[in-house]
């Protein structure tokens, strides 16, 4: 029996949930190779609000089924130190990886795996030395170009700065047994902090994607809320799907938005997803005049995001993963900055439009011939699903996902 520990922050429990976001939890079985999964995240009860559960405390083990359990990790361990909420989640964090440790010794666990090289990989690092097991971690992004961009640590409210960020990252990828990467370029990012290429195994987004979403987009459901089917009816609408955060470049949508609406041009824009910048977003569309243009859905289900992608006139990527892969098995024009991996699946002229990164009039413009050439649109959103279906394979990347793992040696 094969059991791992998977240390991840990209999802709580609670968003798994409410998002029925089973497919996060079942690929980490990998196609059966992992008969138990221990899934832990760190900062899994964050939530201020009045009726969540309470951010302070020892960290929670519920059981999901028979060959998975989830570990959550509170904010901070007292609410007493409730004024001191660095040092608290110091304290917290360190009751966090205790219990994983401690599991990890009584499940008898066979490797561990990390969602990125900071947090999740500091901890990760240290629980897989404590009960010698291989340890296994994921680039989830090129982290020197988020922080050229953004000039701030993707991980403030753990890392405090620049320069510890980028120690901890060398410190955890130099040495991590086996290196999980979805793109070529996340691949170059590991080597540069470290990582020996024999230890990288190139594993790419198809594998994280909903099965789902790889339905023709004329099969898919119809959209549920009628309220939102009259709202699409009103103007072609262009959409990001993802958090909304600084990191994301979310803002340039607006500003493309902007752009076309000073140049008469009818399009609206959806945003789908949640994140710190909602507010100042907007706040931002009130004062342009534009609230009648944008629509702010949310998080949405992935059987409500599956209807409603094929309805979006087209996609806006400044800087997205999954979905961006979503987007494409949905066969949707895409219009995407040169950033991180998406210049490996959008082509200009062959599967999108590709743009410099953060030039909005350049996205804008791509926006507009998209838009105004419905028949370049349908041959792109076609093109992008077909290269999609071949460079994320599903196939290849559990393929790929388990010779990481079986790299280790106990693990396989």
């Amino acid at each position: 029996m094969r059991r791992l520990l998977y240390i991840d922050s990209s999802y709580t429990l609670a968003e798994i949930r409410e998002r029925a976001l089973t497919h996060v939890l079942n690929i980490r079985h990998l196609n059966g190779y992992w008969d138990r999964v221990i899934s832990a995240h760190p900062l899994d009860m964050r939530d201020a609000s009045a009726s969540a559960e309470s951010r302070f405390g020892r960290a929670r083990v519920e059981t999901i089924d028979e060959g998975h359990r989830f570990v959550r990790g509170r904010f901070g361990r007292f609410a007493a130190l409730s004024r001191m909420p660095f040092p608290n989640a110091l304290l917290a964090i360190g009751d966090f990886a205790f219990t994983l440790v401690r599991l990890a010794r009584r499940e008898k666990i066979d490797a561990v795996r990390a969602g990125d090289p900071l947090l999740c990989g500091l901890i990760g690092l240290i629980v897989s030395r404590l009960v010698r097991v291989g340890f296994v971690v994921r680039i989830p992004a090129n982290n020197d170009l988020i922080r050229a961009s953004t000039g701030k640590p993707t991980q403030a409210r753990f890392t405090r700065s620049i320069a510890v960020e980028k120690w901890i990252e060398k410190f955890v990828i130099s040495r991590a047994d086996a290196i999980i990467a979805p793109s070529n370029n996340y691949a170059a990012f590991a080597i540069s902090k470290g990582a020996g290429r024999e230890n990288i195994h190139i594993v790419r987004y198809g594998g994280m994607v909903d099965p789902k979403h790889q339905s023709p987009p004329l099969e898919r459901p119809a959209i549920g809320d009628a309220a939102l089917v009259g709202r699409l009816g009103e103007r072609p609408w262009m959409a990001h799907v993802g958090r909304l955060s600084a990191i994301k470049h979310v803002e340039d949508c607006f500003d493309v938005l902007d752009i076309l609406a000073a140049q008469d041009v009818d399009a609206g824009l959806l945003l789908i997803g949640d994140g710190p910048l909602r507010e100042t977003l907007e706040a931002r569309v009130t004062a342009a005049g534009l609230d009648d243009r944008v629509i702010f859905l949310g998080n949405m289900s992935q059987d409500e995001l599956l209807a409603l992608l094929p309805h979006i006139a087209v996609v806006l990527s400044p800087l997205t993963g999954r979905a961006l892969a979503e987007a494409a098995f949905a066969a949707r024009p895409i219009v995407a900055y040169n950033l991180d991996w998406q210049g490996d699946l959008i082509r200009t002229n062959e599967t999108g439009i590709l743009v410099p990164a953060r030039d909005t009039a350049a996205m804008a413009s791509g926006a507009k011939r998209l838009l105004s050439d419905p028949g370049f649109a349908m041959a792109m959103g076609k093109a992008v699903r077909e290269r999609a279906m071949d460079l994320l394979s599903p196939v290849v990347a559990y393929a790929n996902e388990l010779a990481a793992y079986q790299s280790l040696g106990r693990a396989g």
